[in-house]
């Protein structure tokens, strides 16, 4: 999926972009919240006019970890500046049954395939026309060669959100990729390593974004304009049918068990039962 960093980072606080969560929401709220305190005054308005950037806040680029020469707006905690890691951090999560979908939907891995051309031909020979059974499985392969990348256990059954939320929301996640067993996240002893976040749950967005505002120094009427927003992003293909079907729950119910079992400990549970 498509990772990299345009994070936003404000006075207290670093909103971190997982993708395909509603991220791009919170971020462009908070844009428009900044807008909207610039129109006010009129030095700010002279600023909009003479299209200077926003005061308030500032967006940050890095690389893509994995598809070269690539830049977005996903980054993780690593890359934050070190005089900015000290900050609350807020993001987003996703029901991972919901994100699984759609991803799929918005074919980021038909233009960036996880895995190579020759893996491609021979594995599934109609890429890029793939149903969501064939991209269960490349996904399988995908996440085979993840585990290769960071030196997983070959034993530990780990999904690429999993693998995704590890490497945003840890300190060293390289480390912990690579040495962690079943015993570490069922035991708990991942949570020493967990970075402190507030994540806001997509379904609840707007009201879940107002209350954290609220709590933030943010004015009532600001409150307000989060919560009469409208939603950001939403591509046609999430509003198809859905897709979501035994072979997918199963499929997460495996490979993701790691992320579901980390979210189950903050009291996000989203673990759907065959």
């Amino acid at each position: 999926s498509a990772e990299l960093i345009k994070m936003i980072i404000i006075k207290d606080l670093v909103i971190l972009n997982l993708p395909k969560t509603g991220s791009s929401f919170v971020r462009k709220v908070i844009k428009d919240i900044f807008l909207k305190r610039r129109n006010k005054t009129l030095t700010g308005r002279i600023l909009n006019k003479l299209r200077i950037k926003s005061i308030g806040y500032k967006e940050i680029m890095t690389d893509h970890p994995i598809v070269s020469n690539k830049r977005d707006q996903h980054g993780c905690f690593d890359q934050i500046p070190e005089k900015d890691k000290h900050k609350e951090i807020l993001s987003v999560v996703r029901d991972p049954y919901l994100r699984l979908e759609s991803l799929y939907k918005h074919r980021f891995w038909a233009r960036y395939p996880p895995v190579g051309k020759k893996q491609l031909e021979t594995l599934f020979p109609t890429f890029p026309d793939l149903s969501i059974q064939e991209y269960l499985k490349l996904q399988m392969v995908g996440n085979d060669q993840m585990k290769e990348k960071y030196g997983i256990d070959k034993n530990v059954k780990i999904g690429n959100q999993s693998i995704q939320f590890i490497r945003f929301f840890f300190r060293d996640h390289k480390q912990v990729l690579s040495e962690m067993d079943h015993d570490y996240i069922k035991n708990g002893e991942f949570k020493k390593d967990m970075i402190s976040v507030t994540l806001l749950k997509n379904e609840n967005l707007n009201s879940e974004l107002a209350s954290f505002l609220s709590k933030n120094s943010f004015s009532k009427e600001e409150v307000n304009f989060v919560l009469s927003h409208e939603k950001v992003n939403v591509a046609k293909d999430d509003m198809e049918k859905s897709l979501i079907d035994q072979d997918l729950i199963h499929f997460v119910n495996e490979n993701e068990w790691i992320l579901l079992e980390i979210l189950s400990s903050l009291g996000i549970n989203y673990k759907r039962e065959l």
